[in-house]
């Protein structure tokens, strides 16, 4: 099975390959530091099958590490450390890693046991013995053994693990560089978690394409600023809070030419910030991807962006998609894990979506997500784009919740202003203008902030779970 890593280090091994803002690691370089570390790894019986947990957030050290297990062949299960340390046991036991691996900064700011975490600083000075030169070479032979393993369960629901397969991360890499024009001479800002798939995948696809990674440690709007304005990213990934937040961060400034593509996806991004961040002159991607397709299933890139501001575009090579009498989206592919589809190849996503007449993907909502009151179906998303219009209003939520008479009866979460009264009895006069009855909340609560999930979306379960 291609070692990637080892491919760019012997066909490009002066070019840059990762930074972290104090140090630039060639391929070359890369490659010997990535060696090293896997060798160290197997006296702790990192080996071909063996499960390999990673609690960190993106540095040069996390990077190695990762391709280090994946040079044993062992297999990576990265998981967020924004988890609280409940969630973090649970995710282990999950798991069964042989060894848990994060950085001494991590292990640190987390909290963490340092009883029972390997510290990956350590890792290049231990002695190895017999250990000869750099060279190492990738165990990883078994194609029916998965890359990683990521934990999952979308805007709700009990975690479960999707194995990630290194040809489908290669495929979509690829389809994705491709989609939008990313090239050698690029430089992608790390800001997603690497236990998110979009974290695992952007790692992987610097390497494919054969770009620069840079990291520095979780996201910052003002350290991605910074890299803009100094013209050091080309390309990064951001959910849409992390775009709000670097609208706010850059408010009054231009946009220089160096930045390519800010992808956003993750969550669905309303219309309003879409559309402010375009006139703001920020070249905006919109994607639609799960875990279960190793990322990005459609792409928007930012000339079709510009045209249809609430379209993701059609879908990446290689992938299929079709809809269900419900509005289902199922897609099929290469990128698609098979342990997840049907006989014929289909997984179907439990989002809703529909075709626009150039074949670009809408996404409309979540099938889940649907409330049916009095059986009348409503759809969250169109009533949160309507409330996020109102006066005052910052953020929202909707969901539904149990009542005796309707079924389910719509309710919301929503964040003010910090000028607006909070007072529900306005917001409710203007939103019956333009709702339909059975979509007007019938109660709203005010907070500070909307509960989110480690990967950044809203947590719809923590929401309604608050509400009901």
């Amino acid at each position: 099975m291609n070692d990637l890593l080892r491919e760019a280090a012997l066909s490009r091994p002066d070019a840059h390959a990762l930074n972290d803002g104090e140090r630039a690691w060639t391929y070359a370089e890369l490659d010997v530091a990535v060696g090293r570390m896997a060798r160290r790894l197997s006296p702790l019986g990192v080996a071909p099958g063996a499960t390999v947990a990673l609690v960190a957030h993106p540095s040069a050290l996390s990077v190695q590490a990762i391709h280090a297990v994946h040079r044993t062949g062992a297999v990576l299960a990265p998981l967020n450390p924004r988890l609280n340390p409940a969630s973090i046991e649970n995710a282990l036991e999950t798991v069964g890693p042989c060894v848990i691996l994060s950085t001494r900064q991590d292990i640190l700011a987390l909290g963490l046991d340092p009883d029972w975490v390997t510290p990956v600083d350590d890792l290049p000075k231990a002695v190895v013995q017999g250990e000869g030169t750099a060279d190492s070479p990738s165990m990883r032979e078994d194609p029916e053994s998965p890359l990683a393993v990521i934990l999952t369960s979308g805007t709700s629901g009990d975690p479960k693990t999707i194995p990630i397969y290194s040809n489908a991360l290669a495929t979509n890499s690829r389809a994705v560089a491709a989609r939008l024009d990313l090239g050698e001479t690029d430089r992608w800002y790390a800001s997603l978690s690497i236990a998110h798939i979009g974290g695992l995948a952007q790692i992987h696809r610097s390497v494919e394409v054969g770009c620069t990674l840079l990291v520095r440690g979780k996201f910052s709007a003002r350290v991605l600023a910074d890299l803009i304005d100094s013209g050091d990213v080309t390309h990064t990934s951001l959910v849409p809070t992390m775009l709000q937040q670097l609208l706010e961060v850059r408010e009054g400034l231009s946009v220089p030419p160096t930045l390519k593509c800010l992808l956003v996806g993750g969550a669905a991004a309303g219309k309003d910030l879409v559309e402010t961040a375009l006139r703001k002159g920020y070249p905006i991607a919109l994607t639609y991807g799960i875990t279960e397709a190793c990322s990005q299933v459609a792409t928007a890139p930012p000339k079709l962006v510009r045209t249809k501001p609430d379209a993701v575009g059609p879908p990446l090579d290689g992938i299929e998609l079709r809809f269900r009498d419900s509005g289902e989206i199922c897609i099929r592919g290469v990128t698609v894990s098979q342990a997840v589809v049907d006989e014929d190849g289909w997984f179907s996503t439990g989002d809703l979506g529909a075709f626009d007449d150039d074949g670009h993907l809408r996404v409309t909502g979540r099938l889940g997500d649907r409330i049916i009151s009095g059986g009348v179906n409503v759809d969250p998303l169109f009533v949160e784009t309507v409330m996020r219009k109102l006066p005052g209003v910052s953020g929202v939520a909707v969901v539904g919740v149990p009542d005796d008479l309707w079924g389910e009866v719509v309710v919301a979460m929503v964040v003010l202003d910090s000028d607006t009264p909070p007072d529900p009895q306005p917001l409710i006069a203007v939103i019956r203008e333009r709702l339909a009855t059975a979509e007007v909340p019938r109660r709203i609560e005010f907070v500070d902030a909307l509960p989110l999930n480690v990967n950044g979306k809203v947590d719809r379960g923590r929401v309604r779970a608050r509400l009901t």
